[in-house]
């Protein structure tokens, strides 16, 4: 891993170019810089280089407009990083086939990761009103009202809406329970 040190310098018609510096000259500017007011400091900015196996750092003399434009994208990257670190990303469909296949239990993802509950009871619940809307249209007014509390009232509500007797409504209550139960018996999460 090299460092490289590039210097603004100003040639003798005016115009400014970059020169290698070494890295004392570059320690002594950052000293001087912590005395100097903000308008006066020289600014740099630091480049790495794609090469992941041997990284190389360029400190780069900017004006301050270009310094502070990369200060910005310098942090906001900083905290997405950091950000990044506190998540797990994992497929779906590879742990609910490997949960299915027996090559890992559900225990240790929820000890793993505490929204995997969460995520898979979100999952099971969006395929779970899926299937009820597919099967029967007074399926999803059945489990929204189980999932308020309301189990009493469901009858009454059942055979108000769809005008069947409350006999009808307690075998369409029953005949939910028998899909639901299915459900989760080939639920594969």
């Amino acid at each position: 891993m090299k460092t490289a040190y590039l210097f603004k310098e100003e040639t003798t018609n005016g115009q400014k170019k970059l020169r290698i510096g070494t890295a004392q000259e570059f320690a002594k500017i950052a000293e001087q810089n912590r005395t100097l007011p903000i308008e006066e400091r020289r600014y740099f900015i630091k480049e790495k280089s794609l090469d992941p196996d041997s990284p190389d750092y360029l400190f780069i003399e900017v004006d301050r407009d270009e310094y502070d434009k990369w200060n910005k994208e310098n942090v906001m990257r900083c905290r997405n990083i950091k950000a990044a670190q506190r998540f797990t990303m994992m497929s779906m469909e590879l742990v609910l086939q490997n949960v299915h296949t027996g090559k890992l239990e559900e225990s240790a993802l929820l000890r793993e990761d505490p929204m995997f509950e969460e995520v898979i009871t979100e999952k099971m619940l969006e395929e779970l009103r899926q299937m009820l809307a597919d099967w029967q249209p007074w399926a999803l007014d059945v489990l929204n009202a189980r999932l308020e509390g309301r189990n009493d009232e469901c009858v009454q509500e059942i055979s108000q809406k769809y005008r069947v007797m409350e006999q009808t409504a307690r075998r369409y209550i029953r005949q939910f329970e028998q899909k639901t139960k299915e459900f989760f018996g080939r639920c594969s999460f």
